[in-house]
C-alpha cells in the first residue's frame, strides 16, 4: 500500500477552525476576527503539495479554486468541513474538498485554498 511508505512525508502539521458563528452590528458574519474561530482539531501531522486548480493529483482532479492539498491520517481530524478553515505553518486556507480518496477510512484528502495572508 503506498499510504505506509509516504508517511514520512508528512512533515507539516495542521490545526482546523470552525466559525463559532459571531456576526458583526450590521448581521454579517465576523470570518476576519481570528477570536471567532474555534479550534476543531490541533496538531494534524499532514503532507502539503502544492497544486493549481484542475490538475490531477495522484489519481484525482482537484478543484478549480484550490491551491494546495493536504494528505493525512484519517483518524484524528475530526468532522471538517468546507466552512472550517485550515492553518499551515502561520498560513492560513480556506478548505474546498475534503475526501477520503480510497474509501477504506485510512487517509483523508483535503483541498484548500490560500486565503490573504496580509
Amino acid at each position: 500500500m503506498s499510504i505506509r511508505k509516504r508517511i514520512g512525508f508528512r512533515r507539516h502539521s495542521a490545526t482546523f477552525y470552525r466559525h463559532d458563528g459571531s456576526v458583526d452590528t450590521y448581521g454579517q458574519p465576523t470570518y476576519g476576527d481570528d477570536a471567532d474561530w474555534d479550534v476543531v482539531t490541533t496538531a494534524w501531522p499532514c503532507e502539503l503539495v502544492t497544486t493549481v486548480g484542475g490538475e490531477v493529483l495522484r489519481g484525482r482532479m482537484v478543484t478549480e479554486k484550490t491551491t494546495h492539498v493536504a494528505f493525512g491520517e484519517f483518524f484524528g481530524i475530526g468532522d471538517i468541513t468546507v466552512k472550517d478553515r485550515c492553518i499551515i505553518d502561520g498560513v492560513k486556507y480556506g478548505i474546498t474538498n475534503t475526501s477520503d480518496p480510497d474509501g477504506i477510512s485510512m487517509e483523508v484528502r483535503v483541498e484548500l485554498r490560500g486565503e490573504n495572508n496580509s
